[in-house]
């Protein structure tokens, strides 16, 4: 027969270890769970919704080195379906023996102004 897995979410982080403890002591199999939200792991979703949230993301786990590197220089370059506009950074990590990619939005780029120079005359 499986485990039996029933999930529980809390506004008040305090409150949530208070319940793990409780389960704990009970002697259930109780663990805490990643609290960010599920994001869609494809393409515009996925760039959409890392423009409205700030910081690094994992966006992907990859089977060796190359295809983690694959998909990161796919982020970077804009080659990926939802990320044309170029505006985001990706990398690599490797934690025990899985290649995960992460991502993040970095704004748009700046446009550089040429300063003009002072005490120059119009050639005409």
């Amino acid at each position: 027969m499986g485990k039996t897995t029933i999930r529980v979410a809390f506004d008040d982080p305090l409150e949530a270890a208070h319940f793990l403890q409780q389960c704990r002591r009970k002697g259930y199999d109780a663990q805490l769970e990643d609290s960010r939200p599920q994001i869609k792991r494809n393409g515009p979703a996925l760039a959409a919704w890392l423009k409205a949230h700030p910081g690094w993301y994992k966006v992907g786990e990859s089977a060796n080195r190359a295809a983690a590197n694959k998909a990161v220089l796919k982020i970077r370059n804009g080659e990926r379906r939802g990320f044309e506009g170029g505006n985001f950074e990706a990398r690599m990590e490797n934690q025990d023996g899985r290649w995960l990619v992460y991502a993040r939005h970095i704004g748009r780029m700046a446009k550089v102004r040429k300063p003009q120079g002072e005490g120059m005359e119009p050639l005409f």
